[in-house]
């Protein structure tokens, strides 16, 4: 059996990849992944608002009554005070890479064109195997259209392309009204694989406070249906690659994810809850899967049972959705 898929100009011993978490951060538990047969890692994401608070509270330290006395300006360093959280990040690239045979794939995730994209070069320098980049764009203004925001994330693919070569995925939200038409956009931006879906965190009103509270949920069950539908839906229309993101658990979503048209699944939810060792797991139940059904790759299955080629289409159209309602639950 050949389990090996082609990812971002990589070559993955599966298409089990531990997607973006702090996870990361722990070499040790970077190794167990490798370990159990994870094909590749994608490290937590270098956010823009973590390189933006950094600069701010490095400048209210430093600069805080220089009008006062102006002379102690001489004391300080000349450049830019930018560094810690990059370099950190930086660092820990480093050392996966070091200790790692597997691909490490780094991730970006910000909301302007502005100086963290710059550090896709230095990513790059430093040896990522490809990049993830995460671009989102909340966007409380009315008079904000959804064509001008999709034309933010076509310039920072631009910006991206410009400062590096690595291979890279964009990562994005569900909340497209024309999802398949925006895909077509970034394949024709020069961009070869998209990730499916984003999560973020969702607000939730704190009665006791009577304030917003940020709360991040776990992926479930309803991600990885909506994820599989919307790749269902893309494939063989498109050249693109696809990385389905989001309640992935078990060996047997991977053979749907695959089946319904991705490359890659991502996960990462399923491993704080049962640790490393359930990689193993996954990729065990798989190669049953696939031998019990006479399959000798995942590349004979992927896209078998997308929408143009599935022998029950209507379960991804709206026709069924009329027929679950009549129905009940």
């Amino acid at each position: 059996m050949n389990t090996t898929v082609d990812y971002l100009g990589l070559k993955l011993s599966s298409p089990l990849i531990a997607s973006a978490s702090p996870l990361s951060s722990q070499l040790q538990v970077c190794q167990r992944f490798q370990e159990e047969g994870i094909a590749a890692i994608t490290m937590h994401s270098l956010f823009e608002e973590q390189i933006n608070e950094e600069l701010n509270e490095v400048n209210q330290l430093l600069f805080h009554g220089k009008d006062s006395f102006a002379e102690a300006l001489d004391f300080f360093p000349e450049g830019t005070f930018e560094s810690y959280e990059t370099d950190a990040y930086l660092t820990q690239l480093q050392i996966l890479k070091t200790a790692l045979d597997i691909p490490v794939i780094a991730s970006l995730n910000g909301v302007s064109r502005g100086g963290w994209l710059k550090y896709a070069a230095e990513l790059e320098k430093e040896g990522a195997d490809a990049l993830e980049l995460n671009i989102y764009y909340p966007v409380p203004n009315p008079a904000v259209d959804a064509a001008t925001i999709e034309a933010m994330y076509l310039e920072d693919v631009a910006a991206v392309q410009e400062a590096c070569s690595l291979p890279f995925s964009v990562k994005i939200a569900p909340a497209f009204t024309a999802l398949p038409n925006f895909v077509g956009k970034l394949e024709s931006h020069g961009v070869s694989a998209v990730t499916l879906f984003n999560r973020f965190y969702q607000p939730h009103i704190d009665l006791d406070a009577l304030e917003w509270k940020s709360v991040l949920y776990r992926s479930s069950a309803y991600d990885f249906s909506q994820t599989l539908r919307a790749i269902a839906m893309l494939h063989g229309r498109t050249n693109m690659q696809f990385c389905a993101s989001g309640g992935v658990t078990s060996g047997l979503d991977m053979i749907r994810a695959v089946m319904a048209g991705a490359s890659t699944v991502s996960a990462a939810t399923v491993f704080y809850e049962k640790g490393a060792e359930h990689v193993k797991v996954m990729l065990d139940e798989a190669h049953e899967w696939m031998e019990e059904n006479g399959y000798e790759s995942f590349d004979q299955m992927r896209g078998s049972i997308s929408h143009l080629k599935s022998p029950n289409p209507s379960a991804l159209e709206r026709a069924n959705y009329f027929q679950l309602l009549r129905e009940g639950w």
